[in-house]
């Protein structure tokens, strides 16, 4: 499973490279919204996210191989519900 945490215009980025979901058979995505709780860096453009700022949490998994799908997001931000 790959988690990455980033920043509003990288989220922006991110969901123009994959639009659903679901990009290939088996492959998962998922994006979870929120504010930092944490001081962090973005994990694509490191640019400086402080507590409070808003930030999305990325998560990519597959059905086969790998380490499944965990919930992690609330370690590093407070979910917008």
């Amino acid at each position: 499973m790959k988690r990455e945490i980033l920043c509003p215009e990288c989220r922006v980025n991110y969901r123009k490279l994959f639009p659903t979901n679901t990009p290939y058979p088996g492959e998962h995505l998922k994006f979870v919204d929120g504010k930092s709780s944490l001081s962090v860096i973005c994990d694509s453009c490191t640019k400086p996210i402080e507590p409070g700022d808003d930030c999305t949490a990325f998560s990519a998994w597959a059905d086969y191989g790998g380490i499944p799908y965990h919930k992690w997001e609330s370690e590093y931000i407070d979910i917008t519900p």
